[in-house]
């Protein structure tokens, strides 16, 4: 499965969406002193891993939260399937491993983390279905570690894997996985498997992320129209 790597915002959204494509078409969204997030547009087909470079930080997070719908917009339109109310992207979304907004604390045991993700994806959250889950990815002997302790790319695979089990789901949008370090392999390989499944994944990473992801698999590149 292709990784397409969206290097430069796209400006063409107008070749029709599918039934869950995600459009993002001139996204503004307002900052302190100047917008966080300005004139963002791609577009994220079902089936398939869009990675979108943008600046790490406060920008990424911005954008995850108007992909998800928890955010104005001061200019532009986020849209899933031609559905464009909040109300609607805040159901098909799930946002995962925004900082400071869906990011397990580092000092939480990782058991802890994977029940309260279950009870939020309204499945079985019991002790016997922690260490079900956790069984099955052998990782029973790490279960009352911290969750900092996890490599990053198990960490984040986790929380991909966890993050598609809620009901309504159809996009997973992942922020800053670059941020926490270690090969991104482990996790590019479930965001494909997810995305097989039928989701829309869309991970917002550095220019320098994207770019190495760019040269390590067989993308269908979108830059930017010229002039």
């Amino acid at each position: 499965m292709h990784t397409r790597i969206v290097i430069a915002f796209e400006k063409d959204t107008t070749h029709g969406p599918g039934l869950r494509t995600v459009v993002v078409d001139d996204v503004s969204v307002a900052g302190t002193h100047e917008p966080f997030v300005e004139h963002v547009s791609f577009t994220a087909p079902a089936g398939e891993v869009t990675v979108v470079a943008t600046d790490p930080g406060i920008p990424q997070v911005a954008l995850a939260l108007a992909i998800g719908g928890r955010v104005e917009l001061i200019r532009g339109r986020v849209s899933i399937g031609g559905a464009a109310g909040l109300t609607d992207l805040q159901l098909r979304t799930r946002l995962v491993d925004v900082a400071d907004v869906t990011a397990p604390e580092d000092g939480i045991a990782v058991r802890a983390v994977v029940q309260e993700e279950l009870a939020l994806a309204e499945r079985p959250a019991s002790r016997a279905a922690v260490a079900a889950f956790l069984a099955e990815r052998d990782l029973t002997d790490r279960a009352g570690r911290p969750w900092e302790q996890l490599p990053p790319d198990i960490r984040t695979s986790l929380l991909l894997e966890l993050g598609a089990l809620h009901p309504h789901v159809r996009v997973l949008v992942l922020a800053g996985p670059e941020r926490h370090g270690g090969d991104h392999a482990g996790w590019l390989g479930t965001a494909h498997r997810l995305a097989a499944s039928g989701l829309a994944v869309v991970v917002l990473t550095t220019a320098a992320t994207a770019a190495a992801l760019a040269h390590t698999t067989e993308p269908d590149l979108a830059k930017e129209p010229s002039a």
